[in-house]
């Protein structure tokens, strides 16, 4: 796990992973009903308000941006977090913002609601205070979130696909929205995707990013969101046994 970046190298990951070198899929089936939707819930709780944190962090360097093109971009991404601007105009789950995506998704693998504060009410966000944040504060968690994106989406299809084996349930049934659109909008392949837009977006403030503020602001969030994401891996540690989920 060392190998990837930021905050995706915390072990919370783990757990997610089907190539973990653990037996995975057995401690999943052997969960009664009441742990594995608990399990679940731990583990989309994982990035929830991270997901939702994106979104603050667009609209507030939308907010502070003096630079036209940057700020038009940063607004552009926040409406596609918000679920204002979906990959299919008309879609269903026009303005759903993603991080309830994620939560619609597990929950049509469960067949049943999630029970889950409001993104906002997680400590990470409260202390994070995204919504007053500097411009250099909000540009280091856009470029942290952003270039993450990638590997989320992956961790969580690999999660989805055990359960869905360990639960039978058919792919028919899953609401996949947020990974369909995720897989097809983050990376840089393109200048439409995430990543390169970003790119476009922080090149005005290229200044920034040597600055040793830029520097603080990304280390501060990451101990924030590793200090989250450990809470959330120690209750899935409590239901998997350790030699599936350590």
């Amino acid at each position: 796990m060392n190998t990837y970046p930021y905050f995706m190298s915390h072990p919370f990951w783990d757990a997610l992973r089907i190539d973990n070198g653990t037996n995975a899929l057995h401690g999943l089936q052997s969960l009664a009903t009441h742990d594995l939707e608990t399990l679940v819930c731990e583990a989309v709780k994982g990035f929830y308000p991270i997901s939702y944190a994106s979104l603050l962090a667009f609209k507030r360097f939308a907010e502070m941006a003096d630079q036209p093109e940057s700020r038009v971009i940063a607004w552009e991404i926040y409406q596609v977090e918000k679920g204002d601007k979906p990959l299919i105009e008309g879609s269903p789950l026009t303005g759903v913002p993603h991080c309830d995506q994620l939560k619609m998704m597990f929950e049509s693998l469960l067949g049943t609601p999630m029970n889950m504060p409001a993104p906002e009410d997680f400590s990470v966000l409260q202390k994070a205070d995204i919504p007053n944040a500097s411009l250099t504060k909000a540009m280091a968690i856009c470029d942290l979130i952003e270039h993450t994106a990638p590997f989320v989406i992956h961790f969580y299809q690999d999660f989805l696909i055990q359960c869905q084996v360990a639960l039978r349930v058919p792919s028919e049934l899953i609401q996949r929205s947020y990974l369909d659109e995720h897989n097809l909008t983050e990376g840089n392949a393109c200048e439409a995707q995430h990543i390169d837009m970003l790119g476009r977006m922080m090149g005005h403030y290229s200044n920034l990013m040597d600055s040793a503020g830029y520097r603080e602001a990304q280390l501060g969030f990451i101990e924030l969101v590793n200090e989250h994401f450990e809470q959330h891996r120690q209750r899935m540690l409590q239901l998997l046994p350790l030699s599936v989920a350590a």
